[in-house]
């Protein structure tokens, strides 16, 4: 008897922990995961020091899909089977939620949505209500953004923020091709690494038909399935529609679609190639984390002039997923250096979505004392990260320290 409870407690904890590690359907939309909220948790200010510039580089905000070819083309795919009566009666009900879903993105394709611009307006308000002194008097604030509109609007948005809460901040804000060699840089090698004809691909096609199964959900919508010829791509073109709902104003959902394995397998094939393209993962031999090098060197620069002056200043940087997730690597920020060579634990040793949401972004904090001694704090999506190297004071780091290290990635 005392066996079989131990076995029972042993069996209910293993469920347990599943539960609390298992990923929610939002979650399983890799990068189309919507900004979540930060935790809240600030380790106090070591005694004397005072906050006074901010570094900033911000992914655009929540945003309708890229193109208005990945809506249509399966709507189209939906009403000509329709016309020929090939639909099951959930293919016809997906038919009449894919239309309304066309129907909101029309003329919208690539641009952020209205929540896009609220969570850049809230990260900014809380980014001047948890450092007032960075944004006291006329403050010089320095944004500059990816030529993307995308962009150039999550910069707009969050910059309003600033001048409504302090109106006395100067604020210059541009969106210039010249940036572009910082802000979006990929280098030619990169390009190539990324491209559909690279060696490594072979190896993943064969990780995506093991993880992709589109059978079931192909014969739930369709009478004849086989009328579908690339049913792979079917199937990815839905989840990326069914991620993107919780990015736009629709009380709509196609999550019910799928069984929650195949969400996570298709998950997994998209977490693996965001890695291996922008992340640390070895098979890429540090080529792609190396592409941030311009924009970590332009942090590096920016800060030290801003010490130099002395005066409160931020420099705010907005552009994509994939720069962001580069720049996190290359600067071994906690949890975005890890390296896995197998392509099965890639997931577990990296996850995009608590990377790279809609709206992520790196702040560093610069604080100083009377002694003009300067800390320095990493903040990955408004919470606390850490750098591979020794403080006193962690969450802070003694910028010289910090730069050293962050020099190295550069060289």
């Amino acid at each position: 008897m005392k066996q079989y409870i131990i076995t029972i407690l042993c069996l209910l904890c293993g469920l347990f922990a599943r539960s609390q590690s298992a990923l929610t359907p939002e979650q399983a939309g890799s990068i189309y995961y919507a900004y979540p909220a930060p935790s809240g948790v600030s380790t106090p200010v070591p005694a004397g020091y005072e906050a006074f510039y901010i570094s900033h580089y911000g992914r655009h905000g929540s945003r309708w899909m890229t193109a208005d070819e990945r809506y249509t083309e399966v709507v189209s795919v939906f009403d000509s089977l329709y016309q020929c009566s090939e639909l099951t009666p959930l293919g016809i009900d997906v038919r009449e939620r894919l239309h309304k879903v066309w129907e909101d993105a029309r003329g919208c394709s690539g641009s952020i949505t209205p929540l896009g611009e609220r969570q850049h307006r809230e990260i900014a308000e809380r980014m001047y209500h948890s450092f007032p002194q960075v944004f006291r008097g006329d403050a010089h604030i320095d944004a500059r953004s990816s030529t993307s509109l995308r962009c150039a609007m999550s910069m707009s948005y969050f910059t309003e923020r600033l001048k409504e809460l302090n109106p006395a901040l100067h604020i210059d804000r541009r969106a210039y091709h010249r940036y572009m060699d910082y802000i979006a840089y990929t280098s030619p090698e990169g390009e190539k690494f990324a491209s559909e004809k690279a060696p490594w691909r072979r190896g993943f096609r064969e990780f995506e038909k093991k993880n992709v199964r589109p059978e079931r959900l192909m014969a739930s919508l369709f009478v004849n399935p086989a009328v579908i010829t690339n049913q792979d791509a079917m199937m990815r073109s839905l989840y990326w529609i069914a991620a993107d709902m919780q990015n736009v104003e629709l009380n709509l959902s196609l999550y019910d679609i799928f069984e929650y394995e195949e969400l996570i397998g298709v998950w997994k094939t998209v977490n693996a190639r965001m890695y291996v393209c922008n992340a640390a993962a070895p098979l890429n031999g540090g080529l792609m984390p190396r592409c941030a090098v311009p924009l970590l060197r332009n942090i590096l620069e920016s800060a030290d002039a801003a010490i130099k002056k002395g005066t409160p200043a931020a420099d705010l940087r907005f552009g994509h997923d994939t720069h962001l997730i580069r720049l996190l690597a290359l600067m071994q920020i906690e949890g975005c250096g890890n390296q896995e060579t197998d392509m099965e634990k890639f997931h577990l040793a990296w996850q995009d979505y608590r990377v790279s949401p809609m709206g992520a972004n790196l702040q560093l904090v610069f604080y100083r004392n009377g002694k003009n001694d300067v800390l320095v704090k990493f903040l990955l999506n408004e919470n606390e990260v850490t750098l591979p190297i020794k403080s006193g004071k962690v969450p802070y780091y003694s910028w010289e320290e910090a730069k050293a290290f962050l020099g190295k990635q550069v060289e």
